[in-house]
């Protein structure tokens, strides 16, 4: 008797709140697919702000060839502006290989682009990259060290 007592208060009991699913974090090789298309985009649109915004940390580091380091948001930005009004006319990058482990990942592939100055003849490279991306506390994935360097021998 006790235990079909004890049954019928168990079904009467109020159910536990069933926790709120966590959110679905992006996985870092499609995180990192993104950042290309939206660093594409944004230097397409010629919006070093924007390219900035959804690529790199506050804290990141750029390191271009034949120049010192560009540390933050803010220098970066100005080295992009200032690549961007040199007459960036396309980008394109392609993401070969992609691995991380936790809260970090790197991204490696080859880049190509076009400049085209107002007075004188497009230019063009191609090249290669290593970035390293970082997630955030928000679960966004973010650069914090992005290096790349040409495959066109140096200027003499």
């Amino acid at each position: 008797m006790a235990k079909k007592k004890a049954t019928k208060m168990a079904k009467k009991a109020p159910k536990k709140a069933a926790k709120a699913p966590a959110p679905k974090l992006a996985s870092p090789a499609d995180a990192i697919h993104q950042l290309d298309a939206e660093f594409m985009k944004a230097a397409s649109a010629k919006s070093a702000a924007s390219l900035v915004k959804a690529f790199y940390a506050p804290d990141a580091v750029l390191m271009p060839p034949n120049h010192p380091i560009v540390e933050g948001r803010a220098k970066i930005q100005g080295f992009l502006q200032a690549l961007i009004d040199s007459g960036l006319t396309s980008i394109k990058l392609d993401t070969t290989t992609i691995a991380g482990v936790g809260d970090l990942a790197y991204g490696r592939g080859r880049y190509s682009l076009t400049i085209s100055p107002p007075s004188g003849t497009p230019v063009q490279d191609a090249g290669k990259y290593v970035v390293v991306y970082r997630r955030q506390a928000n679960g966004a994935w973010r650069a914090v060290t992005d290096i790349f360097n040409s495959d066109q021998p140096a200027q003499q």
